[in-house]
């Protein structure tokens, strides 16, 4: 036993000893926990937690590029939400959970970087993460909480990047893992219902990373028995030991794995090898990378896929930079990768009259999939409950499925795909000047910003934005009250409508090419994802915008699949919180469109 611990056994025998006490196993069973928790201290002392309570108390609305050297951007700190029951603000709902996983924390002997210990500060999401970064943190954790239009909404998830991500993907491993742990230990500790582990790349404060990360969203402050649940201090205890838990299970497996790595290199040596038979570190790396460099092919055509932003070099856990991932910027909405390829390879091998006749048997294939698809959808939503609107259609066939879609139905956010529609077709008529409102177009469509949209429903004028939707053709859609400002009314569309609007903005002719493509980018940077877009692979990329109220979940979407980019739009009502349901849906589509043709 170490010194200090052999001594405190000396002084609790001589005691035991003085009082009588014969039997001396518990004592020390007592002087073995105690140096146990001496020598886990000393462990943990290893490591340094960074913490980032979100948000602040005053927003910055400023812009800074989502990630190092990206030309996109995004605001610096957003407001965050608050409690609908309790009106208390994000921001101090994360500081309070956040300082009591501190406390935890040191108590177990970690080092702790609080990123900040106040509300008054002012530090935009990148400079959150340099300072994580700088201080070569082992484990950074962005404390969140969540929001949403549905007061029903509820759940704690987690949020890492992408295994693509242009920025990091090299830390991809570590926060997923991180990710899925402290979301299993916390949802376990506090009973709160455990949504998922969502991969993204839209995140700049994990953009920015150089380091394990991971989001918690703790739950939803919008839901009024989980908002009053997160501000009682006993649960709030809960929820930073819950997190403190995940931090440790995640170090845990950390220091299995680099012990199992480092057991296999030691059996992978000879027992005893010549000091001449063993290379020189430094011509066996060079030799290695040569070998490597020579063996390199260039990437296959199906390997080339479309990228939000420009080209950017990644970089490994130690900050070299990995070859460039070859990408394109845009994909005809008529052609797909693969059917371009396989009409490349037939053209060359036979000419333009079996092209023809390849892209008319590929035409009843599909048809003969899509009428098989529509029965299982429509199979599956009829045992769904409640009012259900679906539009389905093919951009390389134009083959499209209709299940009620003409239906005109409560649009909830969904109605700001037209808001912004207005919006642009005034700023191109020289009747307002788009840069006067800053980016407020894209929050209100990649964030659901509710005051955004307000502001764009005073510069356009409901009466415009009803003329517009009928003009252009959007025969269901209809304008009736400002967000959250009920009159007895409500604002309604229909899944075609946002179908041949998501179309139109795919063909660039939404307004004009301009206003289309921003609006495609901000559907592109969503930060709601959880219904059509979690019911593909994470790796298929997608554009939406989601919809929800009391009783009502919608969500309209672009989906580029690898067999074709489809427009999938699903809406539901008198069957409120169907999330699980619109996954389910999605699913069926891409895996009915993507199957395999043997």
């Amino acid at each position: 036993m170490s010194g200090p611990i052999a001594f405190i056994l000396a002084m609790m025998i001589s005691t035991a000893v003085a009082i009588g006490d014969a039997d001396l196993s518990g004592i020390i069973e007592e002087a073995e926990r105690i140096e146990q928790e001496e020598k886990e201290k000393e462990k943990a002392a290893e490591y340094l937690i960074a913490i980032d309570p979100g948000h602040q108390e005053k927003g910055n609305f400023g812009q800074e590029p989502i990630g190092p050297g990206a030309s996109q951007t995004k605001t610096k700190v957003a407001g965050g939400t608050k409690g609908r029951s309790t009106g208390v603000p994000e921001y101090q709902l994360t500081l309070d959970v956040s300082l009591k996983l501190r406390d935890i924390l040191e108590d177990k002997g970690y080092k702790v970087l609080m990123i900040r210990e106040t509300n008054d500060v002012d530090i935009t999401n990148a400079e959150r993460a340099k300072m994580a970064n700088e201080a070569d943190a082992d484990v950074f954790v962005r404390v969140h909480a969540n929001g949403s239009e549905s007061s029903s909404a509820n759940g704690a998830m987690t949020i890492c990047q992408t295994s693509s991500n242009p920025y990091n993907s090299g830390f991809y491993e570590k926060s997923r893992s991180l990710s899925q742990q402290v979301l299993d230990a916390y949802t376990e500790t506090t009973g709160i219902r455990r949504e998922y582990v969502w991969e993204t790349d839209t995140m700049s404060g994990i953009n920015w990373c150089t380091v394990p990360v991971t989001i918690i969203e703790l739950g939803y402050m919008t839901n009024p028995e989980e908002d009053e649940k997160m501000q009682d201090s006993d649960f709030q205890d809960l929820m930073a030991e819950g997190i403190a838990e995940g931090i440790e299970n995640y170090l845990a497996d950390l220091s299995d794995d680099k012990s199992a790595e480092s057991d296999e290199e030691a059996a992978a040596l000879p027992e005893e090898a010549p000091e001449e038979a063993q290379p020189e570190s430094e011509s066996s790396e060079e030799g290695s990378s040569a070998a490597s460099s020579s063996e390199t092919a260039l990437p296959e055509e199906e390997d080339i896929v479309p990228a939000i932003d420009e080209e950017k070099p990644s970089s490994d856990e130690k900050g070299a930079v990995k070859e460039k991932r070859i990408t394109v910027y845009t994909v005809p909405a008529s052609k797909t990768e693969r059917a371009a390829k396989e009409l490349r390879e037939i053209l060359s091998r036979t000419g333009e009259s079996v092209v023809r006749r390849h892209i008319l048997e590929r035409y009843v294939r599909s048809g003969v999939q899509m009428k098989k698809l529509k029965d299982e959808l429509n199979e599956e939503i009829g045992r769904l409950g409640g009012r259900w609107s679906l539009y389905l259609r093919r951009m390389d066939t134009g083959q499209t499925i209709r299940i009620n879609d003409d239906e005109k139905m409560i649009a909830a956010s969904l109605i700001k795909l037209f808001i912004a529609g207005e919006f642009f077709t005034l700023g191109e008529q020289g009747e307002l000047n788009v840069d006067d409102y800053y980016n407020k177009p894209d929050l209100m469509i990649s964030i659901s910003d509710n005051g955004a949209a307000n502001s764009l429903i005073s510069a356009c004028t409901m009466d415009k934005i009803n003329e517009f939707a009928k003009e252009k053709g959007y025969e269901e859609t209809e304008l009736n009250r400002r967000m959250l400002e009920w009159n007895g009314t409500e604002n309604y569309t229909s899944a075609r409508d946002c179908g041949k609007m998501l179309e139109e903005v795919l063909k660039g002719e939404y307004v004009s090419e301009e206003a289309s493509e921003r609006i495609l980018e901000a559907l592109r940077d969503q930060q709601r994802t959880s219904k059509i877009p979690a019911g593909v692979p994470v790796e298929v990329e997608t554009a939406n915008k989601t919809g929800e109220l009391d009783n009502v979940d919608n969500d309209a979407a672009i989906v580029w699949s690898p067999e074709c980019t489809y427009i999938l739009c699903i809406m539901s009502s008198d069957a409120g919180g169907r999330i699980p349901e619109i996954r389910k849906l999605s699913s069926m589509v891409y895996n009915s469109i993507n199957a395999s043709e043997d």
